[in-house]
């Protein structure tokens, strides 16, 4: 399990689920390498079934600090990624661990405002996500965005924490939109993408409390077509 979130102050529920949208400030940095600790099992588990090909150009959304892709891109001498933030403290910290681990010239990391991304038609062979969904201002809206910039038979993976295991998180009452598979084949089915998998995968980890938890989350597999 990792190490328990211990931040230097105290957050109010609502307050840490604020951070955990949108990390800011020195309190935000905690937050974040906190996710990142949480998240660890869920990202590498995502990259397996997204299993990108030699040379794929790579898009991420929500990519946090970012202290994932050294080991992603060791997979990949080739890959090119591209990271969107909508934390401009995330932003920042990505740039600098990509510099610091000689990443950068294989890396670009943009501020975006959650709604439209910033490039043209076919753009990519490979999108990953891994617990944003539940900030999606306008899911609909945005899966056809990342569907316009997916080449096509290009696949994106998002991955999310299920919505019963959510519901025991007190932080989740605040600004979280919860999914079941039924709830998100629902919100795919209003979307240009094909569902090719849904995965199953459960962990234990510690939650942003400091307590054991014990999490049931799904990797879905998207296709355009």
């Amino acid at each position: 399990m990792e190490t328990p979130y211990m931040p230097e102050q105290e957050f109010s529920m609502e307050a840490l689920a604020a951070q955990l949208r949108q990390p800011s400030g020195a309190a935000g940095k905690e937050v974040a390498d906190n996710m990142y600790q949480s998240n660890l099992g869920m990202i590498r588990e995502s990259i397996a079934v997204l299993s990108s090909k030699p040379g794929d150009a790579l898009l991420e959304l929500g990519h946090g600090n970012a202290h994932h892709l050294k080991e992603w891109l060791q997979m990949d001498p080739n890959a090119q990624y591209t990271g969107l933030e909508c934390s401009e403290l995330m932003q920042a910290e990505a740039i600098a661990y990509s510099e610091e681990e000689g990443l950068s010239e294989r890396c670009r990391f943009l501020f975006y405002d959650g709604y439209k991304i910033p490039f043209e038609d076919d753009s990519f062979d490979r999108m990953l996500t891994v617990n944003t969904l539940y900030f999606w201002n306008e899911p609909i809206a945005l899966l056809q965005e990342i569907y316009r910039v997916m080449r096509p038979d290009g696949y994106s993976c998002i991955t999310f924490v299920d919505a019963l295991a959510m519901d025991q998180l007190p932080f989740t009452q605040y600004g979280f939109t919860k999914y079941d598979i039924a709830r998100f084949t629902h919100l795919v089915a209003q979307t240009d993408f094909t569902i090719d998998a849904i995965h199953t995968r459960e962990e234990e980890v510690i939650n942003k409390m400091g307590d054991p938890f014990h999490r049931n989350y799904y990797i879905a597999l998207l296709q355009k077509k």
